[in-house]
């Protein structure tokens, strides 16, 4: 990995640890670090744009659609509120716009190491959110600052448990793809290399299991069932049955030993996600072709 790897594996590995506070918010380290990739990937490259894949064009479309349904919102936003949505938008498009940048080749080195680079990125958060729920399991402290009262759950660096559990969903998707030798080289160690690739997957098994987001469970199902269909691999899904079923168990501990005993009630959690999917349908049906307005 290079010096640029380096720094984005920082970044990411950061999470919410390292920031600039502005009210409530404020960019992380890793959106200053995303900002200022793309300030000098464009000095890299003149402006001599590649013709974007599929995947850059429908996230740009998306933007363009989120910028108009901010300007037509229904709503009646106060400028501040406006000025905060145009941020996230603002975020969601520097973050397409680098990887638009490193597909350009602005970083060869990156594009390079981009697999090794998130790869060691998941695996540091899993380390990091397993180190957190051993000696900082009790996170409520944190509801003063606005965050979740979360007990018992693995967080990491990310502060909660179901954005680090889709990382790690992604991260273990990640380890499928790469060979065991790419995994070796990532982590560069010599002495247990044989062991490396079953050891991360169990470390980022362990990580997304004790983060006991429901969520998460179910992007990790969704995802191993659908890499099974596409590789015609029956022997991949019975093994995402297995270890979704541990998943399904430990939560089930969790409930019954740890949440219930202590009035961590994970029902009222759910009741509040279901009145925000139903509310999400309610603007649907009237705001059908545009929205309200990217966050």
């Amino acid at each position: 990995m290079n010096f640029t790897s380096l720094i984005l594996a920082l970044a990411i590995v950061a999470g919410q640890l390292i920031k600039i506070p502005i009210g409530s918010g404020g960019p992380t380290l890793f959106d200053l670090t995303v900002g200022i990739f793309c300030f000098i990937g464009i000095i890299r490259i003149n402006f001599k744009f590649k013709k974007p894949p599929v995947y850059i064009k429908t996230a740009l479309v998306f933007v363009a659609v989120g910028l108009l349904s901010l300007l037509f919102t229904p709503l009646n936003l106060q400028p501040v509120e406006s000025l905060i949505s145009i941020l996230y938008t603002l975020r969601f498009f520097s973050i397409i716009f680098l990887g638009w940048l490193i597909f350009s080749d602005a970083f060869p080195e990156l594009k390079k190491n981009l697999g090794k680079t998130l790869l060691v990125s998941g695996i540091s958060l899993s380390i990091l959110g397993i180190l957190q729920l051993i000696f900082l399991p009790d996170l409520r402290f944190l509801m003063q600052f606005g965050w979740d009262p979360h007990y018992f759950r693995t967080t990491s660096t990310f502060l909660d448990p179901n954005f680090a559990g889709a990382f790690f969903v992604l991260t273990f998707l990640l380890l499928l793809s790469l060979r065991a030798n790419e995994v070796r080289a990532a982590i560069s160690l010599k002495k247990i290399a044989s062991l490396l690739p079953l050891l991360a997957l169990t470390l980022v098994y362990l990580a997304l299991l004790t983060t006991f987001s429901r969520g998460a469970y179910l992007a990790f199902l969704v995802s191993f069932l659908g890499l099974s269909f596409l590789k015609k691999s029956f022997r991949l899904t019975v093994i995402t049955v297995i270890l979704f079923c541990g998943l399904m168990t430990g939560f089930f501990f969790y409930q019954n030993l740890v949440a219930e005993p202590r009035g961590v009630n994970r029902e009222e959690s759910a009741e509040f996600r279901l009145g925000t999917w139903q509310q999400g349908l309610k603007l649907f049906q009237y705001n059908s072709i545009l929205g309200v307005g990217f966050n």
